[in-house]
Order: C-alpha cells, then structure tokens, then sequence
C-alpha cells in the first residue's frame, strides 16, 4: 500500500469522482472539559476523532483535487465548511471548474439551507433531490443517497453518526452497502473513530465486496490508520490505480 514521492508526481486522477460518506460523531464523556469558574458549566473540547476525522476530510480533499478528482458529498455541517475551503483553494490556484458536488435533500428546504444552498453553488455543484415525501425524512434520504450512489466511481468511508442514539439511521453502513451495489472501489477508515469504527468491529466480513483489489489484510491495516496524512496519501494513490 505504500505510495512513492515519484508515484505521487505522476498522479492522474481526472475522470476519478469520490463518494465521501461520514461526519463528525457525538462527543463523548471524554471529549468534554469543564471551564470557566462554575464546575457544572461544561464546554466541548475537540476530540480526539473530531480532530482525526476533519483533518483527513481536509487533506484528502486538497489531494484530490491537486491531481484533479472530484468529490461528492451529501452536504454533512461537520464536513461542508471543510470541502469548500478546499474547492475555493484549488478554484483560486487553478482557474479551473469546481471539483466539488454537494447534493442535499429537497426535505431539510427551509429559507435558511435555501439560502445555503444558493450561495454554496457559487463554490460549488449544487443538486437538490426532491423528497419522496415532503413527510418521509429516511425515504428521502434514501433517494439522496442512491443519487450520490450513481454519480461516483469510487467511495470512501471516515466517521460517522447515529449508532448508538439510532441505529437505523446509520448513514455510513447504508453508503457503503449502495456503494457496493455499483461495484465501485469502496475504502473504509476506522482508525479515526465513529461508526466506520464501530462498524468494522462489529462486522467481521465487512470488506467483503469492496471491490478496491486490496487484500483482506491491506484492508483490515488501511482501516486502523489514524495518520491523517497516511491514509490520505494511501487512499489518492489506490485510486489512481483504479
């Protein structure tokens, strides 16, 4: 899995569009602090995974799109800030269109996420699906989710929410099996924390179908990684390789 300084100066990853699937998950005893001068007044510290997981969105995406991927995302708040920083950096750098596609469900409409959603479009490619029913939130975000299943050609799995407090709401484990349907290459990171951690614990044939042509092994120690710029680099070099 190791990837070369020459092979990084020779990456080509134009026709290359990534799924990204996760967020941030919530914080835990641990992650908490007590501040100010009143011991009941507690305040979120950044934990461990919040730090792993938005560092590897972050460096992730600003190699992708340096060697000219593309990335859909289902418009999370604990990764869209992060993402159009990114896409504006490369815009700025290389005049060239946005490599960032940002899809939300027509569900969460309001005046608010409309305004959102206007002014992301300027940074980047902005698709609303419409609700199955204005009533139905998980059918909605189903229908959100085959989209972002169609558009990709390959995915990529960091975090994740809802395990403990909903279980059927997992969005993670949902993307990764859609993912699998279309055969696209699927890695998974659980060395960061959320349910993708929790998941590959819990599933002891979840690299089954990934399709990426890593063996069981190379995927079990790319899920462990907790090195942003680590798994980062392996997951840009393994694309490339299609």
């Amino acid at each position: 899995m190791q990837s070369s300084v020459n092979e990084f100066r020779s990456l080509d990853l134009h026709g290359v569009k990534v799924w990204l699937s996760g967020a941030v998950p919530e914080p835990d005893v641990e992650s908490l602090r007590t501040s100010s001068n009143d011991p009941s007044v507690e305040t979120r510290a950044g934990s461990a995974a919040e730090e792993g997981i938005l560092g590897f969105v972050r460096a992730f995406a600003g190699l992708l799109f340096r060697f000219g991927g593309q990335l859909i995302h289902g418009c999370h708040p604990s990764f869209t800030p992060i993402l159009l920083e990114q896409a504006r950096i490369h815009r700025k750098k290389s005049r060239e269109s946005s490599p960032l596609f940002l899809a939300a469900s027509g569900y969460f409409a309001s005046p608010e996420n409309n305004a959102d959603w206007k002014r992301w479009d300027r940074v980047a490619h902005m698709k609303i699906t419409d609700p199955s029913d204005p009533r139905d939130r998980d059918r909605s975000l189903q229908m959100l989710r085959e989209y972002m299943s169609k558009e990709c050609n390959a995915f990529v799995a960091v975090g994740g929410k809802w395990w403990e407090q909903v279980p059927g709401r997992a969005g993670v484990p949902k993307e990764l099996q859609l993912a699998k349907k279309q055969k696209v290459p699927c890695y998974v990171l659980g060395g960061f924390g959320g349910i993708s951690s929790r998941f590959i614990n819990e599933q002891p044939q979840w690299y089954a179908g990934l399709n990426n042509n890593l063996s069981a092994e190379d995927n079990q120690l790319l899920a462990s990684l907790s090195d942003i710029t680590l798994a980062a680099g392996v997951i840009v070099g393994r694309l490339s390789k299609g």
